[in-house]
């Protein structure tokens, strides 16, 4: 049946795309969070760890990081898996393996083991996140995709407060009970959440809008219309969209390397976070570090949602990612000089998260505009395996700094380095390839418009 007049295809578009918000996005969002808090844990556990298996700082940076080299080795095979076999069945697979994974570390008897499943952990892991983002792709348009990625990276900002909150808790109230640590508790109550939650997503998600039931007949051709029409205008001049297209692409090798200076300077604030808001406060409590630490995943998650409700009247540009990487790195240079100073310290923590947490849901509007098909799958996912090599370059380099120097000063400087070169980049990039981002015209007319972020004429 076909939509005739504009009204009648105005609101089907804005239906629609309530319909699948509401059915997709807050199991994907609470999918991200149990992610999210299952990988980052471990910076509630460190105390724990150094107590019972003496890890020092490089030794839990390594803890930290040998994760991200598991997740990188995998992940853009799994995100090709993903694309072939179908979202529902592979998402559930990567939530439930994790979470089987994460309750194992709680029983470690030693660093090794740490070491070794944490590894398994990132390959349990890997195409999680870039898979949400392909998966996005198949369910929202263009025009509404930068708000709808700017709504889910709020997960990370929420994954981090209330996660900061649980562990404290469970830290606090959890030591003892069965006769296990408090740390190991932190284990095996994320893990056990993911293992509920895939189940969840095998029956809650969709692989494409052609099998979507649960919209009629109209909201679902105007769906398919709409992002076949789109696929079309992204293939056009490009005929080879497939696998090897991605991972050749000059723009994804660029983006990649981009997003590595910026995974850089956030993974640290992830990890480390809760040790440098008790250097800064000795004397808190686990819960009170909790508390704390999670002030500025509160702001940055104020952030987003303000960036989101944004992007619903204009579209995201370079600028929103580079001016709040410029203002991150200004940030990092002041706590280097105030971690003795509790309050300018914790406000520029702050500062440094509410900007390159944004930055970092910004940047994903980027690729996921012009690639499609099997070559989305593959250049999404090597994207994001480069920058989450930082995963591991980052922590580890910052633990062995912070060994060798007795400070975190310069391990803080490396990270505003990081940053603002990733800032510089993409202004470089911008001034060389005018027009880049505008409004895209063929989503139609009304809200279905909304939230572009059009990528044009990038290099080539």
């Amino acid at each position: 049946m076909v939509v005739k007049t504009q009204d009648a295809r105005v609101d089907v578009a804005a239906l629609t795309q309530r319909k699948v918000f509401r059915r997709l996005m807050p199991i994907l969002m609470l999918g991200y969070i149990a992610g999210y808090l299952d990988r980052t844990s471990i910076s509630f556990a460190s105390q724990g760890l150094n107590q019972e298996f003496g890890m020092n700082a490089t030794a839990f940076g390594f803890a930290v990081g040998i994760f991200f080299l598991g997740y990188v080795l995998f992940e853009v095979p799994s995100n090709i898996l993903l694309h072939r076999v179908g979202a529902r069945i592979w998402i559930t697979r990567i939530m439930i393996s994790w979470g089987i994974v994460t309750v194992l570390i709680g029983f470690t008897t030693g660093a090794a083991g740490v070491y070794v499943l944490r590894f398994l952990l990132g390959i349990a892991e890997a195409g999680f996140f870039p898979g949400i983002i392909l998966y996005l792709t198949y369910w929202f348009p263009n025009a509404v995709r930068a708000r709808m990625l700017s709504i889910f990276m709020l997960s990370v900002s929420v994954a981090l407060a209330t996660g900061s909150l649980l562990n404290g808790q469970i830290l606090e109230h959890f030591n003892g009970l069965l006769g296990f640590s408090g740390w190991r508790w932190i284990f095996f109550i994320g893990g056990i959440l993911a293992v509920i939650l895939g189940v969840l997503s095998f029956f809650l998600l969709t692989d494409s809008p052609q099998k979507a039931r649960w919209l009629n007949d109209n909201e679902r051709q105007w769906l398919v219309d709409t992002l076949a029409r789109e696929n079309e205008e992204r293939a056009e001049g490009r005929p080879n969209h497939g696998v090897l297209a991605g991972l050749r692409d000059k723009r994804v090798i660029l983006l990649a390397m981009v997003f590595f200076l910026i995974q850089f300077g956030n993974y640290p604030l992830a990890f480390w976070l809760p040790q440098l808001v008790k250097k800064i406060g000795p004397d808190l409590s686990a819960v009170q570090v909790s508390l704390v630490t999670a002030i500025p995943y509160a702001c940055a998650a104020t952030v987003l949602f303000l960036m989101a409700m944004r992007f619903a009247r204009r579209g995201a540009e370079v600028a929103h990612i580079s001016v709040p990487l410029v203002l991150a790195s200004g940030a990092f240079a002041v706590i280097t000089t105030a971690l003795g100073q509790p309050i300018i310290a914790l406000i520029a923590i702050t500062v440094a998260t509410m900007c390159v947490l944004p930055a970092t849901a910004m940047f994903w509007s980027l690729p996921t505009h012009y690639l499609t098909g099997a070559a989305a799958a593959s250049g999404i996912a090597l994207i994001n395996s480069v920058g989450n090599i930082a995963g591991f370059t980052s922590p580890y380099s910052y633990g062995i700094l912070r060994d060798a120097t007795g400070s975190d000063n310069v391990a803080l400087a490396t990270l505003g380095a990081a940053v603002i070169t990733a800032a510089t980049i993409l202004i470089l990039w911008r001034n060389r390839t005018r027009p880049k981002l505008a409004k895209p015209s063929n989503a139609g007319p009304g809200p279905e418009r909304t939230g572009a972020t059009a990528f044009k004429d990038p290099v080539s």
